[in-house]
């Protein structure tokens, strides 16, 4: 399939999305100076000399002129040179490329389940429109959208992980089981299963509703639509028209509310990560903060930024495979 975007959309584009992550590095840097204190002053104690004390300042580079600190920083940033933590000088970047697959695994298949659920009941919902399952499933929907990510965490840890219950079923917090460090592949995977059942099924179980309910309003103004009349003229079945003709132009708004949704489930994730003590990213960031280990908190936020950055860009690219009608750059 030949594309529908240009050469001088896409370039556009990439280049608001530089100035975009450019303007995140600003913000972090003004951010950090804006706070009482800098860097080394966290590092002091009385017994350092006014000597030992410039030579902090000079090795995080504090001495030097504002504007020369800023393109440090850009330029650092640029390459994901974050520096090293204030709690065991280890390099930021290998702490965030050892923490980020961890919540990769628990924000993907949070994400993964409640996209396929949403559309799907959002599908169904909106070709049945004004039944009983249509209002049934709106009603459900815009309740759990509701629920905030930590009550829902603590409920379900009430019901399944609580022995005073007598259903102590799962874990209640952790990724692998505790007192353990050695394991084989299968037992890795299964253990690493076992503890993700309660997080992903809170966070699943609140971001599904959204894309539901979008997905849901968009079916019931695309089925007004001539082309699905014209589509049931035809004579085609019922599913084809469903599935080929409504639902997949309903999937544009759809296609906005996941990338809104990417950032609604990462803070989610932050919060169920501290809940559930899961040693993502999203932890570490609340643990940098309450710490002052501002290098690692920083680098938190920028990475997290850039994703939602770089998905949105993406997105605009999915649009013209989601709908022909749509053209990117074109002259008219």
């Amino acid at each position: 399939m030949a594309t529908r975007i240009s050469a001088q959309y896409l370039i556009k584009r990439l280049l608001v999305s530089v100035v975009v992550i450019w303007a995140m590095m600003t913000l972090l840097f003004l951010l950090l100076k804006a706070m009482p204190g800098d860097m080394a002053s966290l590092l002091l104690n009385p017994s350092l000399e006014a000597s030992d004390i410039e030579a902090l300042r000079e090795q995080f580079g504090l001495n030097q002129p504002l504007h020369v600190q800023y393109i440090k920083w850009v330029s650092s940033y640029a390459v994901l040179d974050f520096g090293y933590s204030m709690r065991n000088a280890e390099p930021v970047v290998d702490i965030i490329a050892r923490r980020l697959p961890r919540t990769l695994v628990l924000f993907g298949t949070a994400y993964l389940i409640n996209l396929t659920v949403g559309v799907l009941l959002g599908i169904h919902f909106g070709w049945k429109r004004g039944g009983m399952q249509d209002k049934s499933g709106f009603t459900l929907g815009l309740t759990l959208y509701s629920v905030p990510f930590f009550w829902l965490a603590w409920i379900l840890l009430l019901i399944f992980s609580y022995e005073g219950f007598g259903v102590a079923w799962f874990p209640a917090a952790h990724m692998t089981p505790a007192f353990e460090s050695v394991f084989d592949a299968p037992g890795l995977v299964l253990g690493v299963l076992f503890h993700l059942f309660i997080p992903a099924a809170s966070l699943a179980m609140v971001g599904w509703a959204g894309n539901m309910l979008v997905m849901r309003t968009s079916m019931q103004e695309v089925l007004g639509e001539e082309y699905i009349d014209m589509a049931r003229a035809k004579g085609l079945a019922p599913t084809t028209v469903k599935y080929k003709h409504a639902a997949r132009n309903a999937l544009i708004p759809v296609a906005t509310q996941a990338i809104v949704s990417i950032a609604f489930i990462l803070d989610g994730s932050v919060i169920v990560e501290s809940v559930f003590s899961w040693p993502g990213i999203g932890k570490m960031l609340v643990d940098s903060i309450l710490n002052r280990n501002f290098p690692v908190a920083f680098a938190s936020f920028f990475m997290l930024g850039a994703l939602i950055v770089t998905l949105r860009f993406l997105t605009d690219i999915a649009y013209t495979y989601l709908d022909p009608r749509i053209k990117f750059g074109e002259s008219r």
